[in-house]
């Protein structure tokens, strides 16, 4: 666990807010982008985000430092996200994150904008568990092992669905007329 997190995690499990705050602070953001990804629609992401961190607040008693705190808050948002896409209909991912400025040999800004659309459009047609697979890899940027942990499914299995993804976003992207250096995620 990062030493940071171990901190405010013992800090908060003996009542501190002010360590709570700063759990919610920290990782409000990369959560926030997690859900995003998987629900397709930045609408319900602030109200599945706040449900994340009042659970976490509840549980305050019964976590158990026997791993990773992120893995534990992950595990909490992908249960939600998994709800309400069985409450909701499967929503087409529509991200439309900011993009950074980068360095003067990168394509426009526009030309980002618009990769990133298609991206999420590709993203938003995979089934919940490639595209929670994808997410989780490479945005959330977890090693098979954690993802193993947090989905409770062999690493091997997750390394397969993971290939997979790929593939069928190659093919989804060929689909929308990029070519073969475009489409490779």
């Amino acid at each position: 666990m990062h030493e940071e997190d171990r901190d405010l995690v013992r800090r908060w499990q003996y009542g501190d807010s002010a360590a709570f705050e700063g759990l919610v602070r920290r990782w409000q953001q990369p959560l926030a982008r997690f859900l995003a990804r998987l629900l397709g629609s930045a609408a319900p992401v602030a109200d599945v985000c706040q449900e994340v961190f009042l659970r976490v607040h509840l549980s305050r008693e019964r976590y158990r430092d026997e791993g990773n705190f992120s893995t534990w808050l992950y595990r909490i948002a992908l249960n939600l996200a998994r709800d309400h896409i069985r409450k909701h209909a499967r929503l087409p991912i529509a991200l439309r994150e900011e993009v950074p400025l980068a360095a003067r040999s990168d394509p426009p800004l526009w030309e980002r904008r618009e990769l990133q659309e298609v991206m999420d459009e590709a993203l938003g047609q995979l089934t919940p568990p490639l595209r929670e697979v994808l997410v989780l890899r490479h945005y959330a940027e977890m090693n098979f092992e954690t993802m193993a942990r947090l989905l409770e499914t062999p690493a091997s299995t997750l390394k397969s669905r993971f290939a997979v993804a790929l593939r069928q976003m190659q093919a989804i992207l060929q689909s929308l007329g990029y070519g073969e250096e475009e489409a490779t995620p």
